[in-house]
């Protein structure tokens, strides 16, 4: 197999073509040439849950494909390439569509690509469509190690989710397996109508307030939480590269099984990434998606805190210490109310836990995120064990 931008090379045909939005340096998209519709459809379906700027010059790059000129303003072609001896039923073996179109039961359907840049924290999310440009659904890839990790754990969080799938709006599952060396996740596409959440100040209501599954009361250091964080904490002092990081988690770890050990908090399903981007509307009837990072038996309110957070920092811009206060602000005003007890203690718990998820990423091979670190390491290094609140 090969790709290319340029010639066909001899003893080779082409199995899929492609455009390639805007252009090879600067590549955002992967248009399927496989059709005006499912081109289209690949480029502007779901606009509902983009932000303007996004919004309009697709739905305008759609119609172009659509009526026939997209080709002609997106010059550039991807063409991916096998050899012309490679007989139609290996190609499975070697292209992933292929292989989806085989474990799918579909003889057709175009693939969307979204292209970022390199990152080993980034999973490869392939749009599949109808000839009549109709969803199909999503794939996610996970190619190593850390990837691989976040496909498995989305489709195992669906399954654990049972009756409560359907009641969040959880796309389903219609494939899992492994291609390749590559964990492969296949959900259900969302309602063609969704639109996006549009107040960032208002988290829709919390996941335990939703979820028919229990939740119980037990000691944080029982937890499946703690058991990860006292996990993460001995990689973290077995790494040689993080010396200040490991004296400064190993001292608040330390502190808190002391001091909260046996604090009787109420544990839960978490999403893990539980903000505006991730959720959408439709119906009257909230949908909610990317769910690899969810675990259970979790402190109640990590979901809330973290949609502080991440509007503070993405969506505002703001830098880690204002996050933070967000956070703590949130832990004494809004999680009480809510029937979480300990709140300042969740939030002290649930900035750990973003901090140790920063450099679990950092571990996988992306670098440090800089606008957590060094930053986070002053914040840790102003806790101190007469509080829960950093203030």
């Amino acid at each position: 197999m090969r790709v290319t931008l340029g010639d066909i090379p001899p003893g080779f045909r082409v199995a899929e073509r492609y455009a390639v939005v805007p252009d090879p340096w600067r590549t955002r998209f992967l248009v399927p040439l496989a059709g005006r519709t499912a081109a289209a459809a690949s480029i502007s379906r779901y606009n509902g849950l983009r932000w303007a700027r996004l919004r309009i010059p697709r739905t305008l790059l759609g119609w172009a494909f659509r009526a026939g000129a997209g080709p002609r303003l997106i010059r550039h072609r991807l063409l991916v390439l096998v050899r012309d001896d490679l007989p139609d039923e290996a190609l499975p073996e070697h292209l992933i569509g292929a292989h989806l179109r085989r474990v799918l039961g579909s003889s057709e359907f175009a693939m969307g690509v979204g292209v970022r840049p390199p990152d080993p924290n980034v999973k490869p999310t392939l749009q599949l469509f109808a000839p009549d440009g109709s969803p199909l659904g999503y794939a996610k890839v996970g190619w190593n190690a850390a990837t691989r990790a976040m496909v498995v754990n989305e489709a195992a969080t669906a399954a654990a989710l049972g009756a409560d799938a359907e009641r969040l709006g959880v796309p389903a599952v219609l494939h899992h397996g492994v291609w390749r060396d590559r964990a492969i996740t296949v959900t259900a596409p969302l309602p063609l109508r969704i639109r996006r959440h549009k107040d960032t100040a208002t988290p829709p209501r919390l996941l335990h307030e939703v979820l028919s599954a229990p939740t119980r009361v037990g000691p944080l250091a029982e937890s499946a939480f703690w058991h990860e964080v006292r996990a993460e904490t001995d990689r973290i002092v077995a790494d040689p590269e993080e010396p200040r990081l490991a004296e400064t988690i190993a001292r608040v770890v330390g502190d808190l099984e002391e001091r909260h050990g046996r604090t009787p908090l109420r544990l839960g399903r978490w999403h893990g990434d539980w903000v505006p981007w991730n959720l959408g509307h439709h119906g009257g009837r909230l949908h909610v998606w990317d769910w690899e990072h969810s675990a259970p038996d979790t402190p109640l309110g990590f979901d809330h805190l973290h949609w502080r957070f991440q509007v503070t920092m993405v969506l505002e811009g703001r830098p880690l210490r204002e996050a933070v206060r967000a956070v703590n602000d949130a832990a004494r005003t809004e999680l009480t109310p809510m029937g979480i007890t300990e709140p300042e203690l969740v939030g002290r718990l649930y900035l750990l836990e973003m901090f140790l998820r920063t450099y679990r990423l950092k571990r996988a091979g992306s670098g440090w995120n800089p606008a957590l670190h060094p930053a986070m390491l002053d914040v840790m290094g102003e806790w101190t064990p007469s509080r829960a609140d950093p203030g």
